[in-house]
Formats: structure tokens, sequence, C-alpha cells
């Protein structure tokens, strides 16, 4: 007796950003692929992620970070984000230099809209640490 086999669901919209988080966007006569940063990527680039996540860290105290913050700490390390950039769109460095100011931002967005996980496991992971060394040193006493 033959048994009716059930396709399974297809994976939820937030499901798929997460399995398949690129993104496609034209920028000037291309059409470019943000991808997320990969782990052998990320040890490669340790010195430019290590630049972002530090000043992301002295931006926030609970882990969310705005776009007005976001900016602030990209334009504090410009040549980190846009190595970070040129390696996430697999296009050169003197390609995201000659962006036009709005398609630098649209590939700025983009980068965070498919990384900010990847910033952001890193931050919260700092500030917790930094959380757990207070509880354990306790508050500092002045000399008596």
């Amino acid at each position: 007796m033959a048994r009716k086999v059930q396709r399974p669901k297809p994976p939820a919209a937030d499901e798929l950003t997460v399995l398949q988080p690129n993104r496609e966007l034209p920028l000037g006569d291309r059409t470019v692929t943000v991808r997320e940063i990969g782990f052998f990527e990320s040890l490669r680039l340790h010195a430019q992620i290590a630049e972002l996540v530090a000043d992301l860290i002295e931006h926030t105290d609970d882990g969310n970070i705005d776009l007005s913050r976001l900016h602030r700490v990209c334009a504090q390390h410009p040549e980190a984000t846009v190595e970070l950039l040129a390696q996430a769109s697999d296009q050169s460095v003197e390609f995201v230099h000659s962006l036009s100011a709005a398609h630098g931002d649209l590939l700025l967005l983009t980068f965070w809209a498919v990384n900010a996980d990847f910033f952001l496991q890193r931050v919260i992971a700092a500030l917790e640490l930094r959380r757990a060394n207070r509880a354990t040193t306790g508050p500092v006493s002045s000399p008596a």
C-alpha cells in the first residue's frame, strides 16, 4: 500500500535570511552580492574587525547599535570599513573608494544587514565579559 509523503514546509522568510543571508544590489553598472564574512575571512581580517568591534563596544552598553552609531564607528575607521566592504562584496578596495555617497551608504547598510549578527555576537560577548569582570572584582575601594 502506498503512503502519501508530505512535503516539508518551506522555511519562513526569517529562516531563509539566516540560511541565505546574501543580498544583491545594483551599484552603478554592476550588480554586487554582499555576503557574510566567513570564518577564514574573519581570521585574515581580524585587525579590521577588531577595530570596529572595539569602537562599537564603546558606543553601546546593551548591544544595540543604531545607524548613527554605526556611521560614527565606520567614520572613525574608514580604511578598515572599506576593506571589509570590499571583501564581503568581492570587489576591489578601489571600486569601493569610487562609489558615490549614495551607493557607498547602500553598500554599508547592506553589509550591516548581512553581517550585523557576526559583529553583535562579538560586541555582546565583550560586554558580558566586562560585566562579569566588574562583578568578580567588586567595587573599587578608596584608600583609608
